[in-house]
């Protein structure tokens, strides 16, 4: 997928990390300028739809900008009533996509990912799929497609005839310059890959024509597709001067992007207009989009100066602080492009959590669907995957059965995405018979994986210990694998040990990683699975084990990633965790003292603070409960300079005990005589904004139910990406 890191690549990197550009913060939904000049650029030149604003969801891959687009058709389809199947067609020479989907061969009803099915062209897909009622067709162009093939235009007047989407997939094609963005057969929507960044990074994007994204236009669905690392800056930043090189870029957008660098109202205002207008209307009302100007170790410099303690932290990818100052001279000028440097990261990740084999990934969401993969090629006589409510997998195409019945409402209508893997089971993990019922579901001969993320990230609550100690005594038996995602919880986040289920449990079979091996720079992350496991697969399908073990092999990650690593040996693990401690010990003592706040959630370096007091009580996940949380954040923000959204603490591991202490101080200033009355009136105050459009749309009746829904919604999107 990449090609190595050029001179280019490096130098850009090391600018902006001594710039100290903030490069992750909030997921999808960080507003910053980087993000907003690519998303105008790729209006201006990605002809879809016959009026705009176009929209670009901007990812860590291809494969995630694919995902989308494949959700975009079917969510489109079920909006319509063309309840069909959502069946979608590629039109893929290389088929190269359909292991991916159904990597067992076991059929298109029963695939990983039902329905998906490919066709190297037109002719081929009539005669294999006559009169298949499509969600959509995605179009893959490589150089020699021949796009005006009549059996081929015949097929995608067939599928918008019947109220399909077409989507034009370029994530294979190398950028060569205009004729790149060229839009020949119409297409709705457009996805692009990591060729767009020359190969030299991570990266995805979808761009969607105007009516296409309205779907996805309101309070809920506006998080439909979102991504931990999806437009950091790094990427972006190496996107435009790639585009730049290729000769695309004009005097004209130089100046529109040099305006939008400049001010932060001009940045918000071109995000909003196409990266995600819902979001950044949020984000104005209730003060998400901080204006970075500088991001270091734990700490981020504001607005004029203002210096504020960093809780966001690309929520939980923080491990040693933004823009580590040993990464340019130990990592980016000793980088060398001929060591396998993943080789290296194996070897530690094994040394650190006693798994011995390693998969390369870009993201959290693309790690679990490769950890699924291999539990399921290492089990091909089972199907049934187990897995809880309230559990967080990401939103790629396997991975959202993980997060299903999570804590994030991310479509307005039910089964949006439909059809789901057939072989899932969901238990409430917190139900009185859990156990029972988990029991009941080993006992069966079918299944395959337990999976499940030890402490849920929405709400920082940890499966019970009674039900992780079912799992661990019948995993011999009954002959499941135990897989853990640790993408939030793993890298000394939450617990005495590298990965945080090892405290409470025997290691797992399969585990996904990801976050904090970003070192805050490089989009990463990885799957560690056992020898059984591994030994497994290959017996079942060597050939696709080796595509997934190289597929996404991104090098100078990997050497990101292990020098992070190496970076934190026992003593000084040892010291942070011991920081962590004493901070826990304050804010305990906080939140007894505070007429506002309730117990602490979580522990070590994963925690949230919880509300309680009169008028505070409500459901975690209802719109008043999650309006009221971003209230009372922006109280923290406003008066103790801590950005902390929806109350989650996930500053960074390597924490230093100073800073610490200082964010005790200043959580303490910032609720110090707080009433319920005064979070009402400022939640109040937020909803009313100070903007006169949104105070003309509320005098109208229409903004106040929109914005709380827009709150409910904003809060589950921002727990996990």
């Amino acid at each position: 997928m990449f090609r190595p890191a050029s001179a280019r690549t490096l130098d850009l990197i090391a600018r902006l990390n001594r710039e100290q550009r903030c490069n992750f913060l909030m997921a999808s939904n960080y507003v910053n300028p980087s993000a907003a000049k690519l998303g105008y650029l790729l209006d201006d030149l990605v002809p879809v739809g016959p009026r705009g604003p176009r929209v670009t969801y901007l990812l860590s891959s291809g494969l995630e900008a694919l995902s989308a687009a494949i959700k975009l058709v079917r969510h489109t389809a079920v909006r319509d009533g063309r309840d069909d199947g959502g069946w979608v067609l590629l039109l893929d020479p290389s088929q190269r996509y359909q292991d991916f989907m159904d990597p067992l061969g076991t059929g298109t009803d029963a695939a990983l990912i039902p329905h998906v099915v490919s066709a190297a062209s037109a002719e081929e897909a009539d005669h294999r799929y006559p009169g298949t009622p499509w969600a959509g067709v995605i179009v893959f162009r490589e150089p020699n497609t021949d796009l005006t093939d009549p059996r081929l235009r015949e097929l995608l007047r067939g599928c918008r005839q019947g109220g399909g989407m077409v989507v034009l997939s370029c994530i294979d094609l190398e950028l060569t310059g205009p004729d790149t963005f060229a839009n020949p057969v119409e297409a709705d929507a457009v996805v692009f890959g990591e060729t767009l960044a020359d190969r030299q990074v991570p990266f995805g994007a979808l761009t969607m024509a105007d009516e296409a994204q309205k779907i996805w236009r309101n309070h809920t669905d506006c998080f439909a597709h979102t991504s931990t690392y999806g437009g950091n800056v790094v990427c972006a930043e190496l996107v435009l001067e790639v585009l730049d090189q290729a000769g695309v870029v004009s005097d004209r957008h130089r100046k529109v992007m040099a305006e939008i660098e400049a001010d932060p109202a001009i940045t918000v205002e071109y995000w909003g207009r196409h990266i995600n207008p819902t979001v950044a209307d949020m984000a104005k009302t209730f003060n998400l989009n901080v204006d970075v100007r500088r991001a270091a170790g734990g700490r981020l410099t504001v607005g004029a100066g203002r210096d504020v303690i960093d809780c966001a932290g690309g929520f939980g990818s923080n491990l040693r602080g933004h823009n580590p100052p040993d990464l340019v001279p130990e990592v980016l000028q000793r980088h060398d492009p001929d060591h396998d440097y993943f080789v290296d990261l194996e070897r530690k990740l094994a040394e650190l959590t006693g798994l011995a084999h390693g998969f390369p990934s870009v993201s959290g969401a693309i790690g679990n669907h490769l950890a699924v993969t291999l539990a399921a090629l290492a089990r091909p006589s089972r199907r049934t995957v187990l897995t809880f409510r309230g559990n967080y997998g990401g939103k790629t195409l396997f991975s959202l059965n993980l997060s299903k019945y999570g804590p994030q409402k991310t479509e307005s209508v039910a089964d949006a995405f439909r059809p789901y893997y057939a072989k899932l089971v969901y238990l409430d993990p917190f139900a009185p018979d859990a156990v029972a019922q988990f029991e009941r579901v080993a006992g069966e001969d079918d299944l395959a994986l337990v999976w499940f993320e030890l402490i849920q990230g929405a709400s920082c609550q940890m499966l019970p210990t009674e039900l992780l100690a079912a799992i661990d005594r019948l995993r011999e038996e009954r002959g499941y694998l135990v897989g853990v995602d640790e993408v939030l919880t793993g890298g000394w986040r939450s617990g005495t040990h590298y990965l945080a289920h090892q405290d409470v449990m025997r290691r797992a079979d399969v585990v996904s990683l990801g976050k904090t091996i970003s070192d805050m720079t490089m989009p990463a992350a990885a799957v560690m699975v056992d020898a059984e496991v591994y030994q497994r697969a290959n017996e079942t399908d060597p050939e696709h084990v080796a595509r997934l073990r190289y597929a996404h092999h991104h090098n100078l990650g990997a050497h990101i990633s292990v020098h992070a690593l190496e970076a934190m040996d026992p003593e000084t693990v040892a010291g942070h965790q011991q920081a962590y401690a004493e901070l826990r010990t304050a804010l305990d003592a906080i939140c007894r003292e505070s007429k506002v706040l309730g117990p602490v959630a979580g522990r070590a370096a994963h925690m949230r603070l919880t509300m309680a007091g009169r008028g505070l009580s409500f459901p975690q996940g209802s719109v008043p409960h999650t309006l009221l949380t971003l209230a009372l954040a922006d109280l923290i923000f406003q008066r103790g300079n801590v950005y902390v959204p929806l109350l989650a603490i996930r500053h960074r591991v390597a924490a230093d005990p100073l800073d610490l202490k200082d964010l005790a101080a200043r959580i303490e200033v910032g609720v110090r005589g707080l009433t319920p009355p005064m979070i009402y009136r400022h939640a109040l105050g937020c909803l009313l904004g100070q903007k006169s459009a949104l105070l003309g749309r509320l005098l109208k009746g229409r903004g106040a139910t929109s914005q709380v829904r827009a709150a409910s919604t904003q809060g589950a999107s921002l727990t996990h990406s």
